[in-house]
């Protein structure tokens, strides 16, 4: 489920895991206020074109009416069981991802839960989360000030690959795929677990986390599109899963 520009991780989640997985499956419900904000319509034409029997689009408009009065309106509590009668079984996804306006968001999580859903198979993504956005301007803050280099190991595929990075500039992930490292990735918006690794040594900071659980946090793990150096070492394991 996807409103706005929330699609732009849901497409790369949808893109990158129906070419690598043949057996995959997806329904995407997308809202806008009209079919002129529909971000990257033509690539989700074009995925649909080309998975067919894989892929279902549905387009939700709250001041553009289409000929189904089940796609017109705002998703609230009723137009998803609606949609979701229509749609899915939604008891027995294998996961559901969310990202959109934080109202919408919580209205679709909390009805997916309410519709049997287990609680760990929804991951979500809110528009300018609080937190997030807190740590992304102290972070920009302390550019100005802090010029520090972090030593990083990065280990992936059996490989270990070391670079140095300046704080408070760029991710793990960005800065080590910078330089040919080749780490995992999918929607760069810690949502999807891909960049999932292990912190071995050192010490970093997460800004967003909606993809792994309270225990994986507290056994090292991190999303390294969400994570920044703050030690001076820091080595990041991405066989460790």
């Amino acid at each position: 489920m996807a409103a706005g520009s929330g699609i732009t991780p849901i497409l790369s989640i949808i893109a990158t895991t129906l070419a690598s997985e043949p057996h995959s499956r997806f329904t995407l419900l997308y809202g806008n206020r009209s079919s002129s904000g529909a971000l990257f319509r033509d690539k989700l034409e074009d995925l649909k074109n080309r998975y067919l029997d894989r892929l279902n689009l549905i387009f939700v408009f709250s001041r553009e009416q289409q000929d189904v009065d089940l796609y017109n309106g705002r998703i609230d509590a009723d137009k998803c069981g609606q949609l979701f009668s229509r749609w899915m079984d939604v008891a027995n996804l294998d996961a559901a991802f969310i990202c959109g306006p934080q109202a919408m968001t919580e209205t679709v999580r909390d009805s997916l839960q309410a519709n049997g859903l287990a609680k760990d198979r929804i991951h979500f993504e809110l528009f300018a989360a609080a937190g997030s956005e807190a740590r992304r301007e102290a972070r920009e803050a302390a550019r100005q000030v802090d010029s520090a280099l972090s030593h990083i190991t990065v280990i992936s595929d059996g490989r270990a690959l070391t670079f140095d990075l300046p704080r408070n500039t760029q991710n793990v992930l960005d800065a080590g795929n910078a330089i040919g490292a080749e780490l995992p990735y999918s929607c760069k918006a810690g949502v999807c677990s891909t960049c999932k690794c292990r912190v071995i040594e050192g010490e970093v900071e997460m800004d967003s986390n909606h993809a792994l659980e309270d225990y994986e946090v507290a056994a090292g793990y991190v999303l390294s599109c969400q994570t920044y150096p703050v030690s001076d070492k820091v080595v990041l394991d991405f066989d460790q899963l």
